[in-house]
């Protein structure tokens, strides 16, 4: 997909706070939209998208994380105790956030997801187990997408998501 300056003008920017407890306050007070969800992982795991933002007890079992909502996505990886962060959005940076260089972005595009079609109950032979998606069921599965473009390279780098859509077809 070709992208060009007129696009959009994205955010790129890194943190890093001390403790899950910090890492909290930050989802509680970043501007992400309404509604937003997050997947959790780990080597041996992978959480289902949820609706919402995780607990505190959820988050320390899992070494990365994101979450996300139209207007932002927050992604972190547990690193010795601390949390690496990386924003990614459209808007202002945020207060505590590094800018790391310049950015264009996509318009939103659809991504399908794994499972849909007739089969009621969303599955991959990869993923040993029924996958679960925070939205009504339908034909076929699909979330937006905005793709990051460093500007000075004109390399891809990120892809933000941003709401889950029910669809009828491609």
């Amino acid at each position: 997909m070709e992208m060009n300056s007129s696009m959009g003008k994205g955010i790129v920017a890194k943190s890093q706070v001390i403790d899950v407890s910090a890492l909290n306050d930050l989802l509680a007070s970043l501007p992400f939209g309404d509604p937003k969800y997050y997947l959790l992982h780990r080597p041996d795991d992978i959480t289902d998208w949820a609706e919402g933002t995780p607990d505190t007890e959820t988050i320390e079992q899992f070494t990365h994380g994101r979450l996300f909502g139209n207007k932002g996505e927050l992604r972190w990886q547990k690193t010795n105790g601390d949390y690496v962060l990386l924003w990614l959005s459209e808007g202002e940076l945020p207060n505590g956030f590094t800018k790391m260089g310049n950015w264009t972005t996509s318009k939103p595009q659809n991504i399908y997801l794994l499972g849909g079609g007739d089969d009621p109950e969303p599955k991959d032979t990869r993923i040993p187990r029924k996958l679960r998606y925070p939205i009504q069921q339908s034909k076929f599965l699909c979330i937006k997408a905005i793709k990051y473009k460093e500007s000075k390279s004109e390399t891809i780098r990120f892809t933000r998501y941003t709401e889950f859509i029910p669809t009828t077809g491609g």
